[in-house]
Order: C-alpha cells, then sequence, then structure tokens
C-alpha cells in the first residue's frame, strides 16, 4: 500500500509508525525496577558535581555510586554544628544596670543562638577597655563617644560599631552639706573624674555661661571610685556618674546631693555608652559583629516587654547589681537603652568634632567615617583584612 503513495505521503505514515513503536516500548520499560533505578541515578548526576568518571553516572548500582559520590554519605550522618566564634568584651566600668542587655543575651543564650561564645570581662583600670582592643587582646570594648573622639586623635585603630546607650547619661554631683548649690560655686573647688578627657569636655560646656571657668576648678583622678569620693568628702564634686543610679545609691547612704545634667549644657548629643572595634580587623570580625547586635537587640526587646522579669534575670545573674537602689532606678534606665543597637546616627559624630574643633579641646577634626561605621550597611575601603 505505501509503494502506492506519493513519497511525502509515505515517509509521513511511516515516521507516525515508528513513533508509536518506540512510546510502546518506553511505557513497558518504565515498569522494570533496572529503568526507575536509571531515573533515579540520572537526578543523582544532575546534583553530583561534575567528574571525567562516566562510570559513577552511568552505573546503575547505588552501593557504588555513594562509594564515588562522597557527598551522599553525609545525608545520613548527623549535622554537626560548627564552632562557636568566640568574642571577649570589655565593659566600661564595673557591672551596672545599663549593661542588662549583655546580660540578658548571656543568660537567655541568646549569644549562643548566634553561634558566638561571647565572654564579658570587667576591666581593672576603666581606661583600659578601649586600649586593649586597640592592641588585639580583646575584640570589643565599650566606651562613651567622648573618649572614642579623643583615643582616635591618639591614633588607636578604634572604631565604633554600635550603641548601648544613645543618649548622654553623665551628671555632676556635689552633697548638699557643701553648699555647692550652682555650678559657679565650683571655682576653687576640686572636682573628682575617672577619664580627664572627658572631663574636661563635661566642665567647659557646662562652665561656658558661668563666672567660673576650668581654669578655676582642681581635678583629681579617682579611678573607680567616684562615689566612695564624694562619700568620704576627698573631693568636693564629682563629674560623669551615671543618672539614676548613683544619685540613688548615695541617697541610700544617707547623703543628699544635688545633680548637674550635662547634656542640659551647650556640648551636642551624643552616644553615651558605644561599642568600639579594632578598625584594622574589622572585616574580619565583621560578621560576628552583626550576630553580637543581634542578639542585644533580641535582649533588649525582651527586657522591654519584660520589664520585672528582666530585673529579677539581672540581679540574680549578677548579685552585685542587685541593690535598693539599683532596683528604684531599673524603669529608668529601661528607657534609656537603645532599641536598635547597631543604628548609627552619623551626624552625632559630625556635630561633636565641629563643636570640640571650635572649642579649641582638639587641633584638627577627624572624617566621620574615620570615628564611626554602620556594620550592617559598608565596609571600610582601606580595611582590605579578609573575613573570618
Amino acid at each position: 500500500m505505501l509503494l502506492k503513495l506519493p513519497h511525502k505521503q509515505a515517509l509521513v505514515i511511516l515516521l507516525v509508525v515508528v513513533a508509536a513503536i518506540v512510546t510502546v516500548v518506553q511505557v513497558h520499560s518504565s515498569d522494570t525496577p533496572e529503568a526507575s533505578a536509571t531515573v533515579n541515578d540520572a537526578s543523582i548526576e544532575l546534583k553530583a558535581p561534575l567528574s571525567n568518571d562516566l562510570s559513577v553516572i552511568r552505573d546503575p548500582v547505588r552501593a557504588q555510586v555513594q562509594e564515588q559520590l562522597p557527598f551522599i554519605d553525609t545525608v545520613s550522618d548527623p549535622l554537626t554544628l560548627p564552632t562557636q566564634r568566640s568574642l571577649r568584651v570589655v565593659l566600661d566600668w564595673y557591672v551596672t544596670p545599663y549593661h542588662a542587655p549583655l546580660i540578658v543575651a548571656r543568660e537567655r543564650d541568646l549569644f549562643d543562638q548566634e553561634n558566638l561564645d561571647v565572654t564579658l570581662i570587667t576591666p581593672a583600670d576603666p581606661s583600659v577597655a578601649p586600649k586593649l582592643v586597640a592592641a588585639r587582646r580583646a575584640e570589643l570594648a565599650l566606651t562613651s563617644q567622648l573618649q572614642l573622639h579623643l583615643l582616635v586623635k591618639r591614633s588607636l585603630p578604634l572604631v565604633r560599631v554600635g550603641a548601648l546607650v544613645p543618649v548622654p547619661l553623665a551628671t555632676l554631683l556635689t552633697r548638699q552639706d557643701t553648699g555647692i548649690e550652682q555650678l559657679s560655686q565650683l571655682k576653687g573647688k576640686t572636682v573628682g573624674y575617672v577619664h580627664e578627657g572627658s572631663a574636661r569636655i563635661w566642665l567647659d560646656a557646662m562652665l561656658k555661661d558661668q563666672s567660673t571657668s576650668l581654669s578655676d576648678i582642681t581635678l583629681q583622678h579617682v579611678d573607680f571610685a567616684l562615689i566612695a569620693a564624694l562619700t568620704n568628702k576627698e573631693v568636693d564634686a564629682v563629674i560623669g556618674t551615671m543618672r539614676h543610679v548613683d544619685r540613688r545609691q548615695l541617697a541610700q547612704q544617707g547623703i543628699v546631693v544635688n545633680e548637674f545634667m550635662v547634656d542640659e549644657s551647650e556640648l551636642p548629643a551624643y552616644d553615651e555608652l558605644v561599642v568600639v572595634a579594632n578598625r584594622d580587623l574589622l572585616s574580619r570580625h565583621r560578621r560576628d559583629i552583626e550576630r553580637f547586635f543581634s542578639a542585644v537587640e533580641k535582649a533588649t526587646l525582651w527586657l522591654i516587654n519584660h520589664p520585672e522579669q528582666g530585673w529579677e534575670l539581672v540581679r540574680t545573674a549578677e548579685p552585685g547589681i542587685d541593690t535598693p537602689a539599683n532596683a528604684r532606678a531599673w524603669p529608668e534606665v529601661l528607657r534609656y537603652l537603645a532599641l536598635r543597637p547597631i543604628a548609627l546616627q552619623r551626624q552625632r559624630y559630625q556635630q561633636l568634632e565641629t563643636y570640640l574643633l571650635r572649642r579649641g579641646l582638639i587641633e584638627t577634626a577627624t572624617s566621620t567615617r574615620r570615628l564611626a561605621v554602620d556594620i550592617d550597611g559598608e565596609l571600610l575601603q582601606n580595611d582590605a583584612s579578609p573575613q573570618g
């Protein structure tokens, strides 16, 4: 019959018949175990790394495929978590309620959830924390924005990567029984301080419109002992005390004080408690720092949502914090914590640098990008350290 048809029609019919026969053979073959194994191996071929050994792909025996594709063996093994990354964090002071987010992140295993092994270190000297980071003996340290500006001027490789308290806390305290009720009455008096550089900046701003100047005051270094120095009348006033906390601690001892707020002067607003890293190693620790602040942010939000439970956790974990003065200050402390500690208000660093230069407290200005970095959104261009 085909011979009687035109050549083109005969060719079409022949192709249709051949296609039908192939289809029947494929359907019959798909029901066999051998065919099933071949399909499965083909799917493995798509996931396997490229190989010049074609027997790996074509061999339908599963055991041989597993032997030659080691990644298949790992699927059945338990997942092994990567080794935790270590971060040493040096506090600016002995533990206070303002360190609560760090304590909560540690106690609620939030650092562990970020695969971080965080060690909180209390320094023997409050001025040493950022210096340890500069010397590569710690990864992070707490300090104030004021200190950061001054330390960078001394060529220390420090940069701000976050903040726990984004508003000024510092106050100047005088005992009421000394008769010092106005800042102008500090003339000829002795003022105790922890960091001389910060003390000079604060007093310069607070005395700007007073009849007393910084040159009329004697400054005395008292290290950690601000409250003790005022209690024992070793000084007439102290500057750098923490708002809400130290005044109540003195009242607990029966000492009534006058409190003068630093942020009521012309000094621009600044971050009181910042976290600094070594600028030269920033790229190496960038991911760890991001994870660190992720845990701190979660801890802060938990504290805001559970203030009473938070206080119980903090005072139990750090018994030195458990005082009546700190308990009374707790609600006010929570209001000052940074809800997003990684956020950067760059204009603050520019404004403070400009102010210090204008007041003659520094000789040259430093770029804000040299002082602070948004660790979540930028990399330092001149930092070529490898990722760790």
